[in-house]
């Protein structure tokens, strides 16, 4: 039996106007995402790629069309409902990592669960963390962590909301290629085991070829949409 659609996307435009000028960024996107799938979204730069995800995730409007997200048309709700859609069923992993210089690493993940009011927000940041492989740097600040550790401080923060989906926008893109490659097996052995959606926007070969969707844009439009039957487990 398929999965059900968790994201679904139709005739997606987005126009930024500055002026008399206006550029078009997305041109007529349309795509259906299935719960718990990993798709891939790649193309050379300003082709859309960042522009999509942040309208998917809610943190952009569409000039045009539709998304619907886990039942929410994400197009026609309030900042208010989008906020709150994002703190519950949504995580984020950027290139940059986005800690708080501040907070130990203990402290950056329990962040999201803290903002919502979670009891054990302590001890899930804890045993998150000893999942990434980093139970020994719990009180470490990110200036005392590598590249490589701080990202993997920024997925643990990312799941600790139990999201729907995950949105990644180059998550290796900062790392050396032995420790990217460590990233990649880490996102994807979450992936199978939490069945968090993945969407992902890279340049990584690596990524790409473990998701099992790759939806490439050229110039704001989609050029293809592949789904990658050859790396889906045998029934």
């Amino acid at each position: 039996m398929p999965n059900s659609i968790i994201l679904n996307v139709e005739h997606l435009c987005k126009i930024f106007k500055s002026g008399d000028q206006t550029l078009t960024v997305l041109k007529d996107v349309s795509f259906a995402i299935e719960e718990g799938s990993a798709c891939a979204i790649v193309g050379p730069s300003g082709s859309g790629k960042t522009t999509l995800i942040a309208i998917c995730a809610g943190l952009e409007r569409p000039s045009d069309g539709s998304v619907v997200f886990n039942g929410f048309p994400m197009h026609l709700s309030s900042e208010e409902e989008l906020s709150r859609i994002r703190n519950q069923f949504i995580g984020f992993v950027f290139q940059s990592f986005q800690l708080l210089p501040s907070l130990t690493a203990l402290e950056n993940v329990m962040v999201p669960a803290e903002i919502r009011g979670e009891n054990h927000a302590r001890s899930r940041a804890s045993e998150l963390l000893k999942q990434v492989g980093l139970e020994g740097r719990l009180h470490h600040y990110p200036v005392q962590l590598s590249g490589g550790e701080q990202q993997r401080v920024a997925i643990a923060r990312a799941f600790i909301n139990h999201p729907k989906i995950l949105f990644a926008d180059e998550p290796t893109g900062n790392l050396d290629t032995e420790t990217a490659g460590d990233i990649v097996r880490l996102i994807f052995e979450l992936n199978a085991t939490t069945g968090t959606t993945l969407m992902l926007v890279t340049h990584d070969r690596e990524l790409t070829e473990q998701a099992s969707r790759i939806i490439s844009l050229k110039g704001g439009t989609m050029l293809s949409d592949t789904q990658a039957d050859a790396k889906l487990p045998a029934r």
